[in-house]
Parts: C-alpha cells; sequence; structure tokens
C-alpha cells in the first residue's frame, strides 16, 4: 500500500449524530480483505455492513483485536464494482466473541491507499445518496 498519508476529507455537513454519515451495504454483496499492516498477502475475507468516508462496520470469521493496525480492500456492489484500499484500526467488536460464528468489528480509517481510493469511495457514497449539504 502506498503510503500517501492521504486522511479521510473533511465530513459530510447532513443532519445527522455521527460525524461522517454510513451507507448501509448488502452484506453478502460487500467483500472485505484484510491484513496486517506489513504483511504482504491478505489474511482474513469478510463481508462489510455499511461504511463511510471515516471507517466501515465489517464482519471476519476471526476476532481481530481492538487496536489491530489492518490493511484493507473493500468491494462495493454495483455497477461498476468500486474497490478501495485502506489503512486503519480496529476500534471495537459488535458481538460477543464466545459466541459461534463471524464476529462484527468496527474499523476507523486512518490512511487511503492513494488519493484515487479517497475519490472513488466518496464519489460512490454521492452516487448512493449521501451528499454534502
Amino acid at each position: 500500500m502506498a503510503n500517501s498519508n492521504t486522511r479521510p476529507s473533511q465530513p459530510f455537513n447532513v443532519a445527522e449524530s455521527r460525524v461522517c454519515p454510513r451507507l448501509r451495504l448488502p452484506a453478502m454483496y460487500t467483500l472485505v480483505r484484510l491484513r496486517m499492516v506489513g504483511d504482504k498477502r491478505y489474511r482474513w475475507t469478510g463481508y462489510a455492513y455499511d461504511i463511510s468516508r471515516s471507517g466501515m462496520r465489517f464482519e471476519l470469521d476471526d476476532a481481530l483485536k481492538p487496536g489491530s493496525q489492518v490493511e484493507g480492500r473493500v468491494m462495493l456492489p454495483g455497477y461498476p464494482n468500486v474497490t478501495v484500499a485502506v489503512k486503519g484500526s480496529i476500534v471495537r467488536m459488535h458481538d460477543d466473541v464466545n459466541e459461534p460464528g463471524p464476529v462484527r468489528m468496527g474499523m476507523v480509517f486512518t490512511e487511503y491507499a492513494t488519493v484515487e481510493d479517497s475519490t472513488r469511495l466518496e464519489d460512490y457514497l454521492k452516487r448512493c445518496g449521501l451528499r454534502a449539504a
């Protein structure tokens, strides 16, 4: 992943309690691939439930500890498909990790792989109805 240090741009100015509004995604059609920062190959595959310019909620079969630094690729559904490469930190667990099945987690984006990744995500969110005021 290129080290462009591109941070998510300023949040949308909409009437919502979140800093960046989230777009709900069709989970089974929104593939996520993750690896620890610095690893060469992606170790985990899962699905995203929602995404914003500042992060996403997703599931994997294996729980990652909050604070883990990861790199990921998210394939967003639609035509054409949009793939975004990000780097970030696991910030929370959404399920009881002792329950069988996939574990939902939250990730905050700290960096996009390239400026184009940031632009692709912003354009995708706008096309899906999340618009700046």
